[in-house]
C-alpha cells in the first residue's frame, strides 16, 4: 500500500491521517459516493472501492480495495482489508471515468468474506517466514488475494451517489 500511494513504508506503518490519505484520492473519484463511505467508516462494514490514486504528480493507478470497518473491544472504530492494483487489467485502455464505492449483497459472512479473512491471516502468519520460504509463499498468498477480490467485486452492487464529511481519523 505504502509503495502503490506514494507513501514510505515507516509513514504507513505509524498510521496516515485520513486527511493525508484523501489528499491522495482523485479528486474525481472523491466526489462520488461520499455519503455511504462516510457511513462504512462511522458506523462499520463491508466495503469494496474502485477508484484512482495519484501517489505523485502526474501518475494515475487504479486500485480495488476491499475491506471491513468494525469497532474493536475499547469502542474504537478501525478499518482492514486489501488494496489491489488494477491499473494493468483496465484492458480496455480506459483510465478515466467514474469510481465506484460498492457494496456487498451477502453479509460479511459468507464463504468469500471468510475465506478472505483467513487468507489476510496467513499472508500476516507469512511475515514470519524465512527469507527463502517467504520467497516461493508470498507470490501465491498475493495471487489468491488478488482472485479473491475480484471475485468479491462480482458479487458487489453499485452504492448510489450522495455526499460525505471527513472525520480525524487514521488509517493503518
Amino acid at each position: 500500500m505504502a509503495r502503490l500511494f506514494g507513501l514510505s513504508e515507516a509513514e504507513a506503518a505509524e498510521g496516515v491521517a485520513i486527511a493525508r490519505l484523501l489528499a491522495i484520492f482523485h479528486p474525481d473519484d472523491l466526489e462520488q459516493d461520499r455519503e455511504r463511505r462516510r457511513l462504512v467508516v462511522e458506523e462499520g462494514g463491508v466495503f469494496v472501492w474502485e477508484h484512482r490514486v495519484v501517489p505523485a504528480q502526474g501518475v494515475v493507478r487504479w486500485v480495488l480495495a476491499r475491506g471491513c470497518y468494525q469497532r474493536d473491544a475499547s469502542g474504537r472504530m478501525y478499518g482492514r482489508g486489501i488494496i489491489l492494483d488494477v491499473t494493468d487489467s483496465r484492458s480496455d485502455g480506459h483510465t478515466d471515468g467514474p469510481a465506484r464505492f460498492l457494496s456487498a449483497r451477502e453479509g460479511p459472512g459468507s464463504v468469500l468474506e471468510r475465506m478472505t479473512e483467513r487468507a489476510l491471516e496467513i499472508e500476516r502468519m507469512g511475515r514470519d517466514l524465512d527469507t527463502e520460504a517467504a520467497k516461493s509463499m508470498r507470490p501465491l498468498i498475493e495471487k489468491l488475494l488478488h482472485e479473491l477480490g475480484r471475485q468479491i467485486a462480482a458479487t458487489l452492487v453499485q452504492a448510489p451517489p450522495s455526499s460525505e464529511s471527513a472525520s480525524g481519523l487514521t488509517v493503518h
